[in-house]
């Protein structure tokens, strides 16, 4: 950690607003890069400055706990990510009429009873994967980790989580298919 930043941490943490000011000014580009690249490109401009807030909010927040040790951008990194997680946690669904809801492409369904009807297949067809395939499946597509996030956090090589989302996608289509779902 930088002479500066250990400054500011010590700063931040006595309750300095100037610090904390000057630490979102710096840091701010970082934070917005950070949730942007781990949400995928899926949360609009305005979710991202507001994920974004949060993550400086909290800091303020925890500053009495702060560890001045700890350069900021693990500690930003870290509670954007944990704000994009728990943004993706209790994200509403994506309309209000499920009728509405996008179908992932190739899967023919003609209305909003079989959409609903998929949704329940897909979520029983996930339940019947291996723990360790749907686990893998669940950080991936839900809570928007990358494949070396992934290998990391669960001691495997990222080749095998290729490997597990491309099988578990095939066990995926079969179980729907099997179900009635088309696939085109």
């Amino acid at each position: 950690m930088h002479t500066k930043e250990k400054q500011l941490a010590v700063k931040l943490k006595k309750g300095n607003t100037a610090a904390l000011k000057e630490i979102i000014d710096c840091y701010t580009g970082y934070v917005r890069t950070v949730i942007r690249n781990f949400s995928r490109g899926t949360l609009s401009e305005q979710d991202i400055d507001e994920l974004c807030s949060d993550v400086f909010f909290s800091l303020w927040q925890h500053r009495g706990s702060l560890d001045v040790n700890i350069g900021f951008r693990s500690y930003l990194s870290a509670a954007a990510r944990n704000a994009v997680k728990d943004r993706f946690k209790s994200a509403k669904p994506p309309c209000e009429d499920i009728s509405e809801l996008e179908i992932p492409s190739g899967f023919l369904v003609e209305d909003a009873a079989d959409i609903h009807e998929m949704l329940r297949c897909l979520d029983k067809g996930l339940s019947t994967l291996p723990e360790k395939e749907s686990e893998i499946f669940a950080r991936y597509y839900f809570y928007g980790e990358s494949t070396p996030e992934i290998a990391r956090k669960m001691n495997i090589s990222e080749s095998t989580v290729r490997s597990e989302l491309s099988r578990t996608r095939t066990k995926l289509k079969e179980y729907l298919t099997k179900r009635g779902f088309d696939h085109a």
